[in-house]
C-alpha cells in the first residue's frame, strides 16, 4: 500500500475523500446533523471537481486544436 505522504492529490480530491469519509461516519453513527453537513460538503466538493476538470478539459482542447 502506498505511503499517504506520497499521494500527489490536489485539494479538491484531499476535500472530498474526507468529506465522503465524514459522510460514512454520520451514516455509519446515525448523527443526523453531521450526516446533512457533510453531504452538503460532499455535493460542494464534487461540484468543484466538476468544474475544475470542466476547466481543464476546455483549456486542453485550446492547446491540441492550436
Amino acid at each position: 500500500m502506498p505511503n499517504p505522504e506520497s499521494l500527489n492529490l490536489n485539494q479538491n480530491l484531499w476535500g472530498l475523500i474526507v468529506s465522503l469519509g465524514s459522510l460514512g461516519a454520520a451514516e455509519y453513527f446515525k448523527l443526523f446533523y453531521f450526516f446533512w453537513f457533510s453531504f452538503a460538503l460532499t455535493v460542494i466538493m464534487t461540484l468543484s471537481i466538476a468544474v475544475t476538470t470542466l476547466a481543464y478539459t476546455i483549456a486542453y482542447w485550446k492547446k491540441k486544436g492550436n
